[in-house]
């Protein structure tokens, strides 16, 4: 009996000697299962801090890119279509990396890839700005030149504008001096009577004629020959004498018709020609101021004055 107790004793203790040396064995494998999980999520967590620092670096990349090329946007056409190919080809090689960047865990090779392309991206960046900066430069020196030859033809033209305008005076003084003019008119309202010729009245009722009397004066600088003289008779109500039978018209003066009442052709030869003629009274003449103006050439010569009562 006694014999029978012992032997339980011992395989009591050898299970109580297996299950301490289990969960010994157990507990190791558990410590060991933490310290290699803390140092993967330690390697993951390391690898996951330098993704992010990629993605980080390459958005500040593409921010910046983005800040030079706005500046030289808009500057020319041509400009603007190097910039646009560019970007493009540069965008693309973006894409490329953040898709590699995001699945948040990269081996060192993938890692070691992103970072080569980044570096290559940066290389891109740099190129293009310095060939964007030589093209604008380029384009600010054209701008600048076309200025300053736009200034230049400018100039000429405001001196071609000066010599017209010079030679427009000049013909203007020349035309202005070699017209005819007149060295005296007078009109002279006559009678009939009674004994001899016409003499002078101022008494509507007891006129007859007008009696317009002229002499041209010399002039070098005008060319001889037939000069066309225009004799304006003006009312007191300031209407013109017109009588399309006797050889009443219009001429041309200052852009617009003017009526005469007498036209008359001189043979110029600068020898102070004078002349005289007679316009017969018309009907519906009243009493008051009447003027007599003289045209050629699209020019007044000069004008006279008389009255009647």
């Amino acid at each position: 009996m006694a014999i029978t107790e012992g032997n339980k004793d011992k395989k009591s203790r050898r299970y109580l000697l297996i299950m301490i040396l289990a969960l010994l064995a157990l507990n190791i494998g558990l410590i060991y299962q933490i310290i290699t999980g803390k140092q993967e999520k330690e390697e993951i967590k390391k690898e996951l801090f330098e993704t992010t620092s990629e993605k980080q670096e390459l958005e500040t990349l593409k921010a910046d890119l983005e800040v030079e090329l706005d500046k030289y946007k808009g500057q020319n056409q041509s400009l603007d279509s190097i910039i646009s190919v560019r970007d493009t080809e540069i965008q693309a090689k973006v894409y490329k990396i953040k898709k590699m960047l995001s699945s948040g865990n990269l081996t060192k090779s993938e890692l070691k890839k992103a970072n080569e392309l980044i570096a290559s991206l940066r290389s891109d960046k740099e190129a293009l700005t310095k060939e964007i900066e030589e093209l604008s430069k380029e384009n600010q020196y054209l701008k600048d030149e076309n200025y300053v030859m736009q200034k230049q033809v400018e100039a000429e033209k405001e001196k071609v504008a000066e010599m017209t305008e010079v030679i427009s005076e000049r013909d203007k003084q020349v035309e202005v001096g070699s017209r005819i003019f007149l060295k005296s008119v007078n009109a002279n309202p006559l009678r009939d009577a009674v004994f001899g010729e016409y003499k002078t009245t101022d008494k509507l009722n007891r006129l007859n004629k007008i009696e317009i009397s002229y002499t041209l004066g010399n002039n070098d600088l005008a060319s001889k020959g037939e000069k066309t003289l225009y004799f304006q008779v003006v009312t007191p109500n300031k209407s013109t004498l017109h009588n399309g039978k006797a050889g009443s018209g219009t001429f041309n003066y200052e852009e617009g018709e003017r009526l005469y009442t007498v036209k008359k052709v001189v043979n110029f030869q600068n020898s102070n020609e004078s002349s005289k003629f007679a316009i017969p009274k018309t009907e519906g003449m009243t009493a008051g101021k009447y003027t007599v103006n003289v045209y050629s050439d699209a020019h007044k010569m000069g004008s006279t004055e008389f009255t009647l009562r």
